[in-house]
């Protein structure tokens, strides 16, 4: 796909997957319409500014015009696709470094560099329904299916375990020795996978928190994970210019794209097997930075 906003920052489909939105270090974010047979030429979605480095679609269907923007200028843009204008401005305690939503779109979390945590109600999102100061930095947020766990990723490489919507601590896995950057949940419920800077993998279970295992076939630290719609497979990325999917029962490596500058962003197309995965591109090499999908047989 076309794009001149240099590195990716952030890949979301919108719930229904006719939308890719993109986020990237220079420029406006832009939107591509999915169809049969192609896709169109990108949509620049100009009001949300060029500083966008967190972005997400809301998962309910009720709400598919909706997409949350985090900007790194402690603020937070709700898009309205059908007015295509901004809606909502929300100001925001940090520098944000993730965003996402709750299972049934009612709340989207934000967190920040500066160990801080706001929830906002997308009923009435003015003010967030929590704020906290969480005693380290989280690098990811997500929550359960079932929206009655909220986990959090830490730069000491454990996922801590909440309970929603009572923000009681319920446990901590201790799922990597350096940095866990990334964690994913299994669309059955099953699973949840996590990576770390330790260069592995972890997919545990969901019903005790064990670990069922652990892939090693990564050569630097691991930085993005994501199961496909029926969760079947993972997606996954590092620093060694690949991007791989696993079996996510078996750990089975069954693809393995090799890129050639460093996977920034992939997520899963919420219907079918089409990875998006977005790339930072290379000065050095001149290797521009690109938005591609790829369709699993």
């Amino acid at each position: 796909m076309h794009w001149e906003q240099g590195a990716i920052y952030d890949l979301s489909w919108s719930s229904d997957g006719g939308l890719l939105t993109a986020a990237g270090a220079k420029g406006p974010v832009r939107s591509w319409r999915l169809e049969r047979g192609g896709h169109k030429e990108g949509e620049e979605l100009k009001e949300l500014g060029n500083d966008i480095e967190r972005l997400a679609w809301c998962p309910a269907l009720q709400h598919t015009h909706t997409l949350a923007a985090a900007s790194y200028e402690k603020c937070v843009f709700l898009w309205d696709q059908r007015a295509n204008s901004v809606s909502t401005k929300l100001a925001t305690s940090g520098l944000n470094s993730d965003i996402c939503w709750s299972p049934s779109g009612k709340y989207f979390a934000v967190v920040n560099r500066e160990e801080g945590l706001e929830i906002f109600d997308i009923a009435s999102p003015q003010s967030p329904v929590v704020v906290a100061e969480l005693d380290e930095v989280v690098c990811s947020i997500k929550w359960d299916v079932s929206e009655s766990l909220l986990f959090m990723t830490t730069l000491h490489g454990s996922v801590e375990v909440y309970a929603w919507p009572s923000m009681e601590h319920l446990t901590t896995i201790p799922a990597h020795t350096a940095s866990c950057n990334a964690i994913a949940i299994d669309p059955r419920s099953k699973l949840l996978a996590t990576g770390g800077a330790d260069a592995t993998m972890g997919i545990w279970s969901t019903d005790d928190f064990s670990i069922v295992r652990t892939i090693d076939d990564y050569e630097s630290p691991l930085l993005l994970v994501n199961f496909s719609s029926d969760g079947r497979f993972i997606a996954s990325a590092s620093d060694d210019f690949a991007v791989r999917l696993h079996d996510s029962f078996s750990g089975e490596l069954v693809h393995q794209l090799n890129v050639t500058s460093l996977t920034t962003a992939l997520e899963w197309h919420p219907r079918n097997l089409a990875l998006a995965y977005g790339s930072a591109g290379s000065v050095k090499t001149s290797v521009k930075s690109t938005v591609t999908i790829f369709l699993k047989s």
